[in-house]
């Protein structure tokens, strides 16, 4: 079962496996129309007139879509999970393993409380089990469904989904069909008054791990365009049906507590929609938790750890917590952690959709190459520090959204500011091992390229290799630009470069430019020349046909 259903938790979801549009449709629509869209739209009500909150929410939900539509359509077109994706979009390898903890912690934490939320539901019924009983019970179910993933979450949302329309539509009507809707939307609030930043606070905030998290539904897409129909429709749906059922249902009961207007006013028929609400949400939860888990496990351990046993781990401690009631005492942390989840779809935002230096990565991630990363990204952390701090520190506008700006913006200039500084160099070249390098020198299927300077290459280069130098640093892209069209004129062929060894950065440089200038299929032999000789491979002496300008000579084992 682990191999079967581990959903391509670390590597691209193949075409095969992706799935059609209306599955993930249903799913996205489960998460927005939630119960939680209830509250947020009884807030609002409490607090608002009927025509203020639909502005609130109008303006909540266009931010939220534009944030959403650009992860998701990243996430169709790579395959990738959101804390996969952040490897190569501006985290590095641990970078993303910091996102990857943010969602493991924050999703398993909301699924225990949740599943607390279902239990004390059902108790309210006096049904047969204890409180604890129904936790274990909700628990259960929703781990066993997320264990199988994708295909089982998504038979379940076609049940789930149609079920708690049609029982909070009844509920709804029940409770409302003593007041006239027309007095309902003329009637002011009434509780204190909800300014109109808070309120689009509130539509943003509450959703916007969800949007982040994008990636994961989105990588069984099949087209961009289904991805945009599945959005605009499910947040337009979701945000104003059921935040304004919301709104009204706060003006009719004069209270905020639309969970205490359901469930009392409809009894058995208001708890199964909070039972269905919850069901057909906390399984995403459970299951973007486990992703992330998976992507810290294999960045710090080294170690491919299967989904499903992640799944049945963080299942058994959510469902433990909220059984023994404590899932609640951590509703506080885990708002608080949420702050920290905005400012990484900035970052993801502007590196995958402005800066692109992670497309020829991604690019050789679909042809199933290896790729080589850093580790870390100063920008992205800052940018993402920064983000934090200022949605922290100024209460103006919408925090969610100011911090999602600030990290965009930040990542963005520090980008710019690095393209100029160091022009070419992305260190996120595609690999290629010595002896998938030898098979391919000799079926002669590759052009390989020495990327040291002139008086290296003639002491000593690979056979058949041609000479693009790559230091001076600074000089490697004009040196590229200058010497690429004679050296390697079909920019359709297949390159490898190389240099004098894994420290050596000429060909970072050098196969950065190619990539800039177009070239379709380059990779680096990471561990160069020194790796050839040791392991016994021939050598050739020479100078290149066509000599390049002579930089200075400078040490084999180049320092940073």
């Amino acid at each position: 079962m682990s191999d079967r259903h581990d959903d391509y938790s670390l590597t691209r979801v193949p075409d095969a496996a992706r799935r059609s549009w209306p599955s993930v449709a249903v799913q996205r629509f489960g998460q927005v129309s939630s119960f939680q869209q209830f509250i947020v739209g009884a807030l609002l009500g409490y607090g608002m007139t009927f025509w203020h909150a639909v502005l609130a929410i109008t303006i909540g939900s266009v931010l939220l879509e534009v944030i959403t539509v650009l992860l998701g359509i990243a996430g169709v077109r790579e395959g990738l999970s959101t804390s996969v994706l952040a490897r190569w979009a501006g985290f590095g390898r641990k970078g993303s393993a910091l996102v990857g903890l943010l969602v493991a912690v924050s999703l398993a934490g909301w699924f225990g409380v949740q599943n607390g939320v279902f239990a004390h539901g059902m108790r309210a019924l006096g049904g047969a089990l204890p409180e604890w009983g129904w936790a274990l019970v909700g628990g259960a179910a929703i781990t066993v469904i997320t264990v199988y993933g994708f295909r089982l979450m998504a038979w379940t949302a076609y049940l789930t989904v149609p079920a708690f329309l049609v029982l909070a539509g009844y509920s709804v009507l029940d409770a409302l069909h003593t007041h006239s809707l027309a007095d309902l939307v003329a009637a002011p609030p009434p509780g204190p008054p909800l300014s109109l930043g808070a309120a689009t606070t509130l539509v943003s905030g509450a959703f916007i791990l969800g949007a982040l998290m994008t990636p994961d539904m989105t990588r069984f897409n099949r087209t961009r365009g289904d991805v945009v129909k599945q959005t605009v429709l499910s947040v337009t749906l979701g945000e104003y049906l059921i935040g304004l059922i919301g709104v009204l249902l706060a003006h009719a009961a004069a209270t905020s507590d639309v969970v205490g207007i359901v469930t009392t006013s409809s009894g058995l028929l208001g708890t199964l929609v909070l039972a269905t609400a919850i069901l057909k949400i906390n399984d995403w939860n459970l299951y973007s938790s486990s992703l992330g888990l998976v992507n810290v496990v294999d960045v710090l351990f080294d170690r491919k750890v299967s989904r499903v046993r992640v799944v049945l781990v963080l299942g058994v401690f959510g469902t433990a917590a909220s059984a023994l009631g404590i899932a609640d005492n951590f509703a506080g942390f885990l708002t608080a952690v949420g702050v920290l989840a905005p400012p990484v779809a900035g970052v993801l935002i502007a590196e995958y959709f402005v800066l692109r230096r992670c497309r020829p990565v991604f690019a050789a991630l679909r042809r199933g190459q290896a790729v080589a990363g850093r580790d870390w990204e100063p920008a992205a952390l800052v940018s993402w520090t920064l983000g934090t701090a200022f949605a922290l520190v100024f209460d103006f506008g919408i925090p969610t959204i100011n911090s999602v700006v600030v990290a965009f913006v930040c990542h963005l200039a520090a980008g710019l500011l690095a393209r100029r500084r160091n022009p070419g160099g992305t260190g996120m070249l595609p690999l290629i091992g010595r002896q998938e390098l030898k098979t391919a020198m000799d079926e002669g299927t590759v052009i390989v390229v020495d990327t040291m300077p002139p008086d290296y290459y003639a002491r000593e280069h690979l056979p058949g290799a041609r000479n693009i130098p790559g230091f001076p640093y600074e000089q490697a892209a004009r040196f590229t630009d200058e010497h690429a069209p004679g050296v390697v004129p079909d920019k359709t062929a297949a390159i490898v470069v190389y240099c004098a060894n894994t420290p050596c950065r000429n060909s970072e440089f050098v196969g950065a430019r190619l990539l800039e200038l177009g070239y379709a299929d380059v990779r680096k032999y990471r561990e160069g020349i020194e790796d050839w000789v040791e392991a016994g491979h021939s050598t050739e002496t020479g100078p290149a046909p066509e000599a390049p300008a002579r930089p200075a000579p400078v040490p084999v084992n180049h320092p940073e």
